[in-house]
């Protein structure tokens, strides 16, 4: 790729390849500014959203939400507007249509904002929408003639046929929590699909257990223009997507809508595209008042959106007299990736470790994270806390080993306006005590509706003050410590969280409640 920039230097679709590489591989400086050079010769609209959003993706996994991250996304949020304005039905199948449906994604790391990041998200993915219409009319005619002649003739006493398509179904986080509903669909009532996207090649275990487990699996490479189709011969009946907005090529399958019901689950939040019918949500994870700003219907299942059974654990990889942590002090520990770190949320957890002696922050590494280090050692020493009371880990190998490192925590401190998501189950699963900070979008609630299906409400915080002060007292109280971990450990045989089992009846009671609506011809 080097080579190639040497050849064309001012080639768009090289530059950015090899800026995407740099920052892939944390080689950070060189992949900003390349992402940098194909915003300033850009000329098209749509390739300026994307360049800057490349921007964006390498400053935030590099140092976290800074201010100059900050102002990206006010760029941003004015280009988007500028495209909604124009509208254009002129981008056909071209890459730039495709990565306009995650030009958003970093929107809610920065901002709670879920009325201004859902309406953004809805309104590009329906000028993608026209234009996946008016490129792909023989595909789109004959897809929706099929669903017409559905309703009301396919019997109710039939099993459905139901999809999964993702690229996450593997050791992924995805992949790691959604096998246990694969595990206990009811296969008298249902036949499960698998597509699998970018699986082609893949020598998966995790994989293959979901290739074994399913009715039927297609492997695809990362540019599967023929799953659509498949979906259409398969006749599917309600398709689940797993990805919503973390990999445009399956925005654009759920365009095209090849099943009479398309759903988003567990992947990430709703991705706006017009041809989603249903969003699954549980009572917490949202507001009260979301639906008046999602486009698709929220599906709130009656306890948990999610549910698993537990996690393998292998050894941990760290100790405590590795890092020089006394054995009697207080380790607090974070466990995010680089773009959910901000300042503001670095300010509140130093003040927890001013108030709180004899404690450590201990932060998990992402492979080489020198500038996030040094963006987190900055904000610390302008809080008065000595850096050798941080902590950086390496990255380890395996999920196995990341929960197992968990083991030496007191506390976790969680982040916001994006909060853990599969990394909160693991903390929950091995029975540690966390702080939350709870907001309005879905990526500020995600732990908020664990900790309650978990049986646990201490250490739920509703403001920055509320964060600071269970911070300090799960601290200084080792006792209440001890009781949340007792409480954990016993909510394994009660919980909604841990039983994956009564929440598969509960997802297939959906589907099944969607497909009754559908064929009666309602919504």
């Amino acid at each position: 790729m080097e080579i190639a920039v040497y050849l064309a230097p001012e080639h768009l679709e090289v530059l950015r390849n090899l800026g995407q590489f740099y920052v892939d591989t944390t080689n950070f400086p060189p992949g900003i500014e390349y992402a940098k050079k194909c915003y300033s010769i850009a000329e098209k609209l749509s390739d300026k959203i994307f360049d800057n959003h490349m921007i964006i993706r390498g400053m935030m996994y590099a140092g976290g939400c800074n201010e100059e991250v900050k102002e990206l996304i006010d760029r941003q949020e004015s280009l988007l507007e500028s495209f909604i304005k124009e509208s254009p039905i002129n981008l056909g199948t071209s890459i730039s249509l495709m990565r306009l449906y995650n030009s958003s994604f970093f929107f809610p790391y920065v901002q709670d904002s879920p009325v201004t990041n859902v309406r953004l998200r809805h309104q590009v993915a329906k000028v993608c929408q026209a234009n996946m219409e008016d490129s792909h009319k023989e595909e789109v005619k004959k897809y929706r003639q099929r669903l017409s002649t559905l309703q009301g003739t396919k019997s109710l006493g039939k099993p459905l046929k139901i999809g999964y398509v993702s690229h996450c179904l593997k050791r992924h986080s995805v992949g790691w929590i959604a096998r246990w509903l694969f595990e206990y669909h009811d296969r008298d009532k249902f036949e499960i699909y698998a597509y699998l996207v970018a699986a082609k090649n893949r020598n998966d275990p995790l994989q293959q257990w979901y290739v074994n487990k399913v009715n039927k699996a297609y492997k695809y490479g990362i540019i599967g223009a023929e799953i659509t189709e498949q979906i259409y011969e398969d006749e599917i009946d309600i398709l689940i997507d797993l990805d919503s907005s973390t990999l445009t090529n399956t925005c654009g399958i759920m365009a095209l809508k090849p099943a009479p019901i398309q759903v988003t689950w567990l992947g990430w939040d709703a991705s706006g595209i017009p041809t989603v019918d249903y969003y699954i949500a549980d009572p917490y994870v949202l507001p009260d008042d979301a639906q008046d700003y999602y486009s698709e219907k929220i599906w709130r299942l009656p306890q948990t959106y999610v549910a698993v059974n537990g996690f393998e654990v292998g050894v941990p990889s760290i100790r405590r007299e590795d890092l020089n942590i006394p054995s009697d002090a207080v380790i607090y520990f974070s466990i995010q990736k680089g773009p959910k770190y901000n300042p503001q949320m670095l300010r509140l957890q130093m003040k927890i470790l001013q108030d709180v002696p004899n404690s450590y922050f201990l932060i998990k590494g992402f492979g080489n994270e020198d500038f996030l280090n040094e963006s987190i050692i900055d904000v610390a020493e302008k809080e008065g806390i000595d850096r050798k009371r941080l902590k950086f880990t390496d990255r380890v190998p395996f999920e196995e080993i990341h929960r197992a490192n968990l083991g030496i925590a007191d506390v976790v401190l969680d982040t916001y306006p994006y909060n853990g998501a599969t990394t909160t189950l693991e903390t929950l699963w091995m029975c540690i005590p966390m702080v939350t900070r709870v907001g309005e979008q879905f990526a500020a609630r995600n732990s908020y509706t664990m900790m309650i299906n978990a049986g646990i409400t201490e250490g739920i915080a509703w403001s920055d003050e509320e964060y600071v002060e269970w911070g300090i007292r799960l601290g200084k109280d080792e006792n209440l410590r001890q009781q949340i971990s007792w409480k954990l450990r016993k909510s394994r045989q009660t919980a909604p969280l841990w039983n994956a089992r009564q929440f598969t009846l509960e997802m297939e009671k959906a589907y099944q409640q969607m497909w009754e609506k559908y064929i009666e011809g309602g919504s």
